[in-house]
Formats: structure tokens, sequence, C-alpha cells
């Protein structure tokens, strides 16, 4: 195993275009098409933007205004990858593995045409742009970025693209706008085909990598339609299914968080690379999950304040504001009621954490109307202390479809439960910090020389300690230990 390296790149070098020569068969381009999880729907972490290789490019299939990018010219893959103000994606972690694992003369590029919301009949060539004039105006704003047309776009780019390389391959990831469908491989087929021939391919002649969406013992909304994925190889041959076993979600039962991304991006790569014999690839990222943390508020956060605590917003509750103990009424609902909206939309994440694991069927649930019987966000503690939500993706699970919650017009903010047992709340506020970038350390002064070492972000550094030479703190069999 080699230690990592470490790329250094000037400013104005990541803000500017790359220009490439006559088409080089050394430069392997990757379509990535889908909806929210494939769009990014995890905030971009300091570690996404740290030491991404030059060797690694994207193609935006829009404008951007910040940084500044060119639909159609190549750049170096500083996140978002798919629009302006989308988050990290599948592809971040799948481009950072490939080049890792292929010869340094090898680039490799991604084009990203992402629609949250979108179902798959969206993503289709003879889509009718009429239809989409009965959908939110959210959706239609995002979908005439593309021109109302994502699959006009995603192969206008990639015409283009194939001027400078070859593509190798399509990364999909979509499913949750037509969970459990039938009739779904039979329409991602269609697209293949389509896209294979309008760009002079031969039939199934570069993988189609599908990924699974959150599955349904962790949490996920639409973990049936897993069961559709697995039967697409059987119509597609080209295809492979890309596991989501044990990825976490955000709470919300459909997205990803931004460690599950990164792993699954390396899943995606892995599965990428089997497809040209290399099966045993190096992967930097730890599939370990990261460590509990356990914030606290501070100066600038917005903080719940539990004296204010209302216990019988539905059903009639409990609470003790010098124990934090909220006794629930049956499929109550206990919190913060607001009568003038208020506004969460300039902080980035809601953090509820408890004093004991909850065993009550807990959700932080926030409202976007001032009616109570609306659907609101529903994040699902599972068992756990803490539930840490990214308030820019928080979605509501619509019958109409996936739909952003609004931020800036919060009125109820609380826990629904199954009621009649004991919740033990701590705290809960609103912050820009993140909170997975508090935790505490510890020296170990021992480690296996035979553990591989990671660093706190979870890029691994080393085979074994004995080759780290920086003094630090570092990750090893699942410890944390100090190198002096």
């Amino acid at each position: 195993m080699k230690i990592l390296k470490t790329l250094i790149f000037g400013s104005a070098l990541m803000a500017s275009s790359i220009s490439l020569n006559a088409q080089d068969p050394n430069f392997h381009i990757y379509l990535c098409y889908g909806q929210s999880n494939m769009e990014g729907n995890a905030l971009v972490e300091n570690i996404d933007k740290q030491n991404i290789p030059e060797r690694f490019k994207m193609m935006p299939a829009v404008d951007y205004n910040n940084p500044k990018r060119v639909m159609g010219e190549w750049y170096e893959a500083m996140p978002p990858l798919c629009r302006e103000n989308t988050g990290l994606t599948p592809a971040d972690w799948f481009g950072r593995t490939m080049v890792e694992n292929l010869p340094e003369e090898v680039k490799v590029g991604v084009i990203n045409v992402a629609i949250g919301g979108a179902p798959i009949e969206d993503l289709d060539k003879d889509l009718d742009p009429a239809s989409l004039k009965s959908k939110a105006d959210w959706y239609q704003s995002y979908m005439k970025q593309y021109d109302n047309k994502p699959y006009d776009r995603l192969l206008e780019c990639a015409k283009k693209a194939q001027k400078d390389g070859v593509i190798k391959g399509i990364l999909l990831h979509q499913g949750e706008s037509n969970n459990g469908q039938a009739d779904w491989c039979d329409k991602v087929k269609k697209i293949y085909d389509d896209l294979l021939s309008d760009l002079g391919l031969e039939p199934n002649s570069i993988p189609l990598l599908v990924g699974e969406t959150v599955r349904s013992e962790m949490g996920g909304a639409c973990g049936m339609h897993n069961g559709v994925i697995a039967k697409l190889p059987k119509t597609i041959p080209s295809a492979k299914v890309v596991s989501s076993a044990n990825l976490e979600q955000k709470g919300d039962g459909l997205h990803f968080t931004a460690h599950s991304y990164r792993v699954l991006g390396c899943r995606y790569a892995t599965a990428m690379l089997e497809t040209m014999g290399i099966d045993d690839p190096q992967v930097s990222y730890s599939e370990a999950i990261p460590e509990v943390p356990h914030p606290d508020p501070a100066e600038g956060d917005f903080v719940f304040d539990l004296s204010s605590f209302n216990s019988a917003i539905w059903e009639n509750g409990t609470f003790d504001p010098q124990t934090g103990i909220f006794v629930g009424g049956q499929w109550g609902f206990g919190g913060w009621e607001y009568s003038s909206p208020i506004d969460l939309s300039g902080y980035k994440y809601l953090v509820a954490e408890l004093n004991q694991p909850e065993q009550n069927g807990l959700e932080l649930r926030v409202f976007d109307t001032a009616s109570y019987w609306e659907k609101s966000y529903e994040g699902k503690f599972g068992g756990a202390a803490i539930l840490i939500a990214e308030l820019d993706g928080m979605m509501k699970n619509l019958p109409s479809g996936i739909t952003p919650l609004n931020t800036d017009e919060i009125y109820r903010v609380g826990f629904w439960c199954y009621g009649n047992a004991p919740i033990y709340i701590k705290h809960v506020f609103a912050t820009n910090n993140n909170p997975y970038e508090t935790e505490s350390v510890e020296s170990v002064e021992s480690q296996s020389s035979e553990s591989a070492v990671y660093n706190l972000q979870g890029m691994r550094v080393a085979s074994s300690i004995s080759e780290v030479s920086d003094p630090g703190i570092y990750i090893a069999d699942g410890k944390k230990i100090q190198k002096l």
C-alpha cells in the first residue's frame, strides 16, 4: 500500500479551465446521471476540497457564477460537480479513487447531470417539456437550467467530451421517485441504449453502474426499490449494482450523509475498476463510520430554549425543563411553535442531542407550514442519542414527490414519538460549525504495526504507524493514536 500523495495547486489554476488537445485515449470520461443523490445532498466539507488529484477533471453541464465555470469546458474537479450550490456527490470520490488506481498517464473526467426529485421518465430522451408545467416551481427552475431536456444536455456535453477523450462508463443513481416500479429497469435500458446509439458506441459496450438507494435497515424510505435495481443486470448485461450496505442516511430516509457519499463513490470506483481487471484496488478513504460527536452550542448559534418547550403541541405530554425529560402523549409531538415563522436559512446544521439513546420511535420534525397536518421534514433517531441534520438539504417526502424544505420560514421544531415513555433531551440548536470537527482526542502510546493508518478526516495515510513520520493524531484499528 502506498502513502497517499499530497497534491498542491495554485488558486488561479483551480479557477481556470483546463485546455485539452485532440482526443486522448488516456483521458477516461464518465457520465453521471440521476436525481438528488447524484446531484449531491450533503454539505461539502474541508476533506472534499483538499488533495484533489490534478488528473481528476470535471465538465460542468451548466454555467457557474461562483466559481466561474463555463458549460462544456474542463476544470479541476473541485466540488460542487453538478451545479452551483449543490453538494457532495458519489462522483467526487469516484474520480479520486479511479485516478489513484490507474496509470499516471491516465486522466479521469466526469460530467454530472442530475436533478433532485426527477423520476426516470424526466431523464428520458423523449421527455416532453410541456409535461413539466404541472411540476413544482423549484423543480421547474432546476430543469430550466438544462433547457428542460436533461438527456439532451448530457448528450451535448458527452459529444463535446468525446473530442478530448474516450467515454468509459455511465454512473446512475436514481429510483427514489420511482420507488418499487417494476418497469423501471426497462426505462433505464431505453436511456442507456439511446445514449450509446447517439454517441456512436456499440450496444452494451460500456459499463452502467447503478447505486442502491438507502437501505431499509438504515432507515431508507425507498429501500424496497433495491429489489428492482437488483434485477437490472438481467435487463442490461453490462450493468453492475453498487451496494449501499451499512451506509447511513441524513435522517430523512432519502439522502446519504457526507461520509456515506464518499464511501459510495469509492464503491462505484471499485466496481468500475473490476471491469478493467483491477480486483484489489487501493481505497484511501476508510469505510469506518466517524466517531459520534457530542457538540455544544457556541456563540452565534440559535439555541432552542428548553424553558419554552411546549409538551402538548399534539396530544397531552409533560416536560421538565430542569431535567430535560419529555413524556409525550400517544403519537404525541412536543417542541417549539411560532405564530410568526423563524428563519433558519442562515445556518448549516440542526443538532438535536439526547442524554440517553431513544427507545420511543423518536423523530425530529421541522415544519415550514403553519398547519401541523402538513408534511414536515422527518429525521429518525433510530435508537441513537443524536441527530445532526443539514438544513440546506432538508426534504419533505410528499405524495407528489420529494420537495425541499423552506428553511427561511419555520413554524415548528420538535420531537414526535410513540408516547408514554421518557425522552431525555439535552439540547437542540442550529449552527454553522461542523459538529464532526468538535470531538476530543486521546493519546495511545502503542499500536499494532499491522494496522492501516488514517487521518482524522478518514483518509488513509499509511499501511502501518511506523510509516507515519509527521506528528499528530491518527486512527488505526478503530482507535485514535498520537504520533510524537
